[in-house]
């Protein structure tokens, strides 16, 4: 089955101006900065539930 348009057949989609390709080095370094910041604070985070462990067990274990 055909495809129904409203346009007639000569009428082509306008193109727009080549672009140069962006650059995306700095969002990338942002990105990666993030990333290695969430992951230091998961690993304190991480630290931190297991000192605590640590220090719970010692508690319940010296009682």
């Amino acid at each position: 089955m055909a495809a129904h348009t409203t346009l007639p057949v000569t009428v082509r989609p306008h193109r727009t101006a080549r672009r140069e390709p962006e650059d995306h080095s700095v969002r990338s370094a942002v990105a990666v900065v993030v990333a290695g910041l969430v992951l230091v604070a998961l690993l304190v985070g991480g630290g931190a539930v297991v000192a605590t462990l640590v220090d719970l067990t010692s508690w319940v274990g010296g009682a």
